[in-house]
């Protein structure tokens, strides 16, 4: 059983608690994590998303990603987030990909309508694998070129909004490798 996930207000407040359910199905903004693993030839690692999950069932996603939930908290719900979050995104890669990485804190993206309701805490990291996919969680995964990548955009496959608009976000900050 998961754990209850933070709802915050448009400043990343803490507002109340409520069920991960009830947070897709009500689009609720809530913290997360997201983390783009890049390889030793820059290529990103793009996950395909489990076919039993609530939201984007096969869609092409970003490396990794997962909720920060009461239990990850320290303190009160806003105390040390940037501790938190590291936690998490560190926590995450271990679960969906079996890898350690060292983390480089991209910054904080909040909700964008139309593309998500999270308020994320970006991260790079940096592995040449080898990856152990959690079963759970991903079907698949493909090590793509920026060319590749923009070719995944312009084809027909599944892609999650997230991921167009993290790869936007960090070519328009010179945020890759």
């Amino acid at each position: 059983m998961a754990g209850r996930i933070a709802v915050v207000d448009d400043s990343n407040r803490f507002v109340r608690w409520e069920a991960r359910r009830t947070i897709h199905e009500q689009q609720l903004v809530h913290r997360s994590v997201h983390v783009l693993v890049f390889d030793s030839a820059d290529r990103l690692l793009v996950q395909q998303r489990h076919r039993d999950k609530q939201t984007y069932p096969l869609y092409w996603d970003v490396s990794c990603a997962g909720h920060v939930e009461e239990s990850d908290y320290t303190g009160g719900p806003d105390d040390e987030l940037d501790a938190v979050y590291a936690a998490v995104a560190g926590r995450e890669l271990e679960e969906e990909l079996g890898i350690a990485g060292n983390l480089t804190d991209l910054g904080r993206l909040g909700p964008v309508a139309g593309v998500h309701y999270e308020w994320i805490a970006l991260y790079l990291a940096r592995s040449d694998g080898p990856f152990r996919l959690q079963a759970e969680e991903v079907e698949a995964y493909r090590m793509l070129a920026r060319p590749e990548l923009d070719a995944l955009f312009a084809g027909g496959e599944l892609v999650t909004h997230g991921l167009r608009y993290l790869v936007d976000w960090v070519t328009s900050h010179r945020r890759w490798p």
